[in-house]
């Protein structure tokens, strides 16, 4: 008798999965884009508060599969190697590369 369920890794299948995935992932991403006004996947210069001036192409830190209103201030970016909340921003800018 077999108590624990086991995962089966084996490629059988097409990788239609993980496609999926990375379509809702660079939706939420857009979406996150669009409701922050920010160019995120683009060149842009960003101002921090104290008068940080970084230049380069805008990501999200982490994963986002949610946008989720309350938190919106904390959301991390990183630009130029520098990882900063949303709230930090004073000014942000897209660039023509």
């Amino acid at each position: 008798m077999q108590l624990q369920g086991e995962l089966d890794f084996q490629d059988g299948g097409t990788g239609e999965g993980y496609a999926k995935w990375i379509a809702l992932r660079r939706l939420t991403v857009e979406a996150a884009a669009l409701k922050l006004n920010l160019p995120i996947g683009h060149l842009a210069e960003v101002w921090l508060r104290g008068g940080v001036r970084l230049r380069g192409r805008l990501r999200l830190a982490g994963e986002l599969l949610f946008i989720e209103e309350e938190r919106l201030r904390h959301l991390a970016l990183v630009l130029d190697g520098v990882t900063f909340t949303y709230a930090e921003i004073e000014s942000c800018l897209r660039v023509e590369g």
